[in-house]
């Protein structure tokens, strides 16, 4: 889960350690790619639909001020790993002042907006002890039992005037699947917002698994789902290769400061979708260590070799199974990538065990002989 926060200050300084010591020219190179991987890349339908979503939870927090806050107060995210559904919420959490911490009676600090990521299992004493670490409320969790954690930590959330809760990776509550453990589930969250005096909205992030959930949920008792709202990242389609091209030339032109040779085309973007399984997050990964693997080279044109390399390096795939080595790319199977290698080797291994068995039924033979 990305971090909302700074890095850690001895992070940062341990960083500074490792960078004095590379020579100038790496040192720059550290630059660039720092410079290049934050950089937020947007798709304009994506944003128009999580823009929609915070919108909703952020106006029903200042409608309270007037009468009575709707009760759906929970937005679920999801998409494919891969997708970019956390880069995404982090990017419309970091952009919005509403989240930004504040201070109250001159000098104390309060968090709007607190995130962590789901336990897993999901049990109703690992998330209320997963929240409060959250929160920096230290506990001793041996001492107290599920509900007497849980009731803290919503004490805790009101105390702290928490107002909005960001729990990623979501689909862990889908570990256990019967319809008492789904409803205990729909139960916690249905429990978080409805906080006496203390409407508290939820962020939940994770895989479309999440959805499933969320239906499952729903049919038991109905009130779930009228306390949510849905936001689906749909994966690139091969259709969408005009708004990916638009996004390669502005990663590596722009952010990269690399120039283009023999891939300004839909085909070319086509094969970055299919590489990448339509997942945006992972086409903007494989489009930046292309980036980087150019930068390394010393050249200042990115090309078609430069994605070869940062997609076999990513996937371990061979040659034959690189996206972008074959003219028959759409017939690889981007999941399958490693299936070459690792039958081979098992083949090998399955030849060694054989003539390993031979060498000893032939020594044992040879012993019966003497």
């Amino acid at each position: 889960m990305s971090n909302l926060n700074a890095y850690d200050t001895e992070f940062l300084e341990a960083a500074r350690a490792v960078f004095d010591t590379l020579e100038p020219e790496r040192q720059s190179l550290a630059q660039r790619i720092g410079r290049l991987n934050t950089s937020y890349v947007s798709s304009s339908q994506r944003e128009k639909l999580l823009d929609e979503a915070f919108d909703t939870i952020v106006d029903n927090v200042a409608a309270a001020l007037f009468g009575e806050a709707a009760k759906r107060r929970a937005i679920f995210v999801v998409g494919e790993s891969g997708s970019g559904k956390t880069t995404a919420v982090v990017r419309h959490i970091s952009k919005r002042k509403t989240f930004a911490p504040r201070l109250v009676n001159g000098d104390e600090e309060v968090r709007p907006l607190v995130a962590f990521e789901a336990p897993k299992p999901l049990t109703l004493k690992g998330v209320a002890a997963a929240g409060l670490a959250a929160l920096k409320y230290p506990v001793n969790k041996k001492n107290l039992d599920e509900t007497e954690i849980f009731n803290l930590w919503k004490q805790q959330l009101k105390e702290q005037r928490v107002l909005f809760l960001w729990i990623d990776e979501m689909q862990h509550v889908l570990r256990g699947n019967t319809t008492k453990e789904i409803q205990n589930v729909a139960d916690v969250i249905k429990s978080l917002v409805q906080i006496p005096g203390w409407p508290l909205h939820l962020i939940l992030s994770g895989v479309p698994a999440l959805a499933q959930f969320l239906h499952l949920a729903g049919g038991t008792d109905g009130q779930l789902k009228e306390r949510s709202g849905l936001v689906e990242l749909h994966p690139l389609q091969l259709s969408d290769s005009k708004k990916l091209l638009k996004i390669l030339k502005k990663i590596a032109t722009e952010d990269a400061r690399l120039k283009l040779e023999g891939i300004e085309t839909e085909e070319f973007a086509q094969k970055i979708i299919h590489a990448c399984n339509g997942a945006f997050g992972s086409c903007i990964t494989v489009i930046r260590a292309a980036c980087v693997n150019a930068m390394r080279g010393k050249r200042s044109v990115l090309a078609c070799s430069d994605f070869a390399a940062a997609y076999a390096f990513g996937s371990g795939c061979r040659p034959s199974q690189n996206v972008f080595l074959m003219s028959n790319w759409q017939d690889i199977i981007p999941a399958n990538s490693l299936g070459e290698l690792l039958t081979t080797s098992f083949m090998q291994e399955a030849q060694h065990s054989s003539i390993a068995k031979k060498s000893k039924r032939a020594a044992a033979s040879r012993k019966e002989e003497v």
